[in-house]
Order: structure tokens, then sequence, then C-alpha cells
């Protein structure tokens, strides 16, 4: 007896990305033309100011069961998954792929991530089997990255590790209960648990445009990282004011020993001025590190919503 089909939400964030949607499209389109998948597209508009929306509403009579959630402003990728996650549970599905409409995440590896989680897993990853088309500086900067990140969290997150990924439908309910405004969906889905298998994945350069994400947000996605996870950076500064503390003391002791002892008059308004430069600097940047803790605090406080929703466009009914 043949196995039933099963339901498959791609969900796609948007970000100016109309040069290359419809290529996009119809090779997800193609990719998954295979039986036992029955496919339908999310599409999630993150305040784009070309005519995304525009060419895929064109597409929408041909895809059916398919929807675009436009968002009223830019709120970034991490709220974007977030909506089209949200706009999945709307409509039937059994599990969600996560996919960048940049082409980088080849939709040929979806049948595999199928076949694996219906193996039994709850979350089928397609790990990049490799950075060789990385610049040498960018492999650096990613390899220091988690092995921060690893070190300060008690979270496993594991290089390679992307959005690009397969969710079953309780693992995609939890990550929605999830609602926190400063959101770091990689160690999210770890957090969440259940049971995760990995696959390789030879990740494809980018089709069309330019990465979307700026240093300044990288920059941004790191902090969240380390802030939403993990109290040890400020442990840290504690213990590091700790131990400056008390080899202070310890100095103030020998120099009045020394006085007492020898009659010496210690000059030094150099060595004076440079200690007090370099305790000044440590606790500015225990006060910003604080700093960064009390403000997230703040912004969560208020219960925004992650994002708003301008539109929703439906598509044709499956």
């Amino acid at each position: 007896m043949s196995e039933a089909p099963c339901k498959i939400a791609i969900v796609v964030p948007m970000y100016n990305e109309a040069i290359g949607i419809d290529a996009f499209i119809d090779r997800v389109v193609s990719a998954l033309d295979v039986p036992g998948i029955n496919m339908r597209f999310v599409f999630v508009d993150d305040g784009s100011r070309d005519d995304s929306v525009a060419r895929v509403e064109r597409r929408l009579p041909g895809l059916p069961g398919s929807r675009v959630v436009q968002l009223s402003r830019n709120f970034g990728k991490e709220a974007a998954l977030l909506a089209g996650l949200d706009g999945a549970l709307q409509i039937d599905f059994d599990a969600v792929v996560m996919i960048d409409a940049d082409l980088q995440h080849p939709p040929e590896a979806i049948p595999r991530m199928v076949e694996t989680w219906r193996d039994g897993s709850d979350v089928v990853i397609a790990a990049r089997a490799s950075r060789a088309g990385d610049s040498l500086l960018r492999r650096i900067l990613t390899r220091a990255f988690y092995r921060l990140i690893r070190s300060l969290s008690d979270i496993p997150i594991v290089d390679g590790d992307g959005d690009f990924r397969l969710l079953g439908r309780p693992v995609v309910e939890s990550l929605c209960a999830l609602r926190e405004q400063y959101r770091f969906t990689k160690g999210l889905y770890s957090w969440v648990g259940f049971r995760q298998s990995r696959i390789a994945v030879a990740f494809d350069e980018r089709s069309e445009g330019a990465s979307k994400f700026a240093a300044g947000r990288l920059v941004s996605l790191a902090l969240n990282a380390v802030t939403s996870f993990s109290v040890k950076p400020l442990r840290l500064a504690f213990i590091f004011g700790s131990i400056i503390g008390a080899a202070s003391l310890l100095y103030a002791l020998w120099m009045a020993f020394d006085t007492l002892a020898h009659g010496r008059q210690l000059p030094g308004y150099a060595s004076l001025f440079c200690g007090m430069m370099f305790l000044g600097g440590v606790q500015l940047m225990g006060i910003g590190l604080l700093g960064e803790y009390v403000g997230r605090t703040y912004i969560e406080s208020k219960s925004r919503p992650p994002y708003l929703v301008r539109r929703v466009i439906e598509g044709a009914e499956s």
C-alpha cells in the first residue's frame, strides 16, 4: 500500500527578491514534482521596495493553496520567519520547510529532507557541507562566532546549521508560542528540542543580487545570540572585576609595606593615569553590557508584537 501524500508548506522570507523570484519558484516546483508530496508556498514580504509581491501575486493562480503575507514594514529576517510559521499554521500542512529565495539553498534537497522526516525525525537540518565558497575572512569570523556562542551559552549551536530545515507541525507550534522581540532563531531551534537529524547539502552561489545582511545587522544578531540564551557575560564581568579589585588591593598593601619598611616615595603619575584609564574602560564595558540586558528587558516588557501584517494575499484553493 502506497504511503499517503504529505503536505509541505514552503516558508519563503522575501526582501527585494523580484529579480530572481520567478526562477526560484520554477526551481522549487520542479524539485517537488515528485509522488508523495503536496506543496504550497507561504511567502513573507518583509517590507520589499521592489515589485517582489506583484511578481509572486501573478504566480499564485498556478500555486494552489499558497499565500503571501505582506508585513507593514521591514522587521528583519527573524521576524519574517516567525510570520511565515504563523502563516503556515493557518493552512493545512504536515511539515514546514524554510528556505531562502536567493537559491543558495538548493530545493532539490527537500525530497531527501522529507524522507528523513518520515523516518521519525521532528526536525531535519540541511547542514552546509562546506564553506569553500566563502572568503577567508568570513570563514574565520564565522568560526569565531560559533565558538563564542558555544562558550557563552548552554544551547548547542552547530556551525553549518542554518535556517534551511524541515520542521514537523509540533515543532512549528512550539516555535510560534515563543513571542520574544529579540529573536535568535538558530538558538530557539535547539531550545525547543525534539528529535533532530542532519543531512549534508552543498549550498549554491547566490543566483541574483547581494546579501541583505549588512555588518550592523550581523553584529545585532550576534548580540541577540549571546544575550538571549546566557547571563555568562555578566558573570564574567563580575569575575574580571573581582580579579582586578583583588590585584589592586594586593598592590596597595605592597606599596604601603614598601614605604613603611624602606621609607621610599614611589613616583609614577604616568602609571597611575594608565591604571585609572584601564579601570575606567573596564567599568564602562561592564555598564554597557549591563545596559544591553536591561534595555532588552525593557523592550520585552512592552509586549509589542514581533511584526505587523499589512495584508494577506490568498492564492487558489488546493
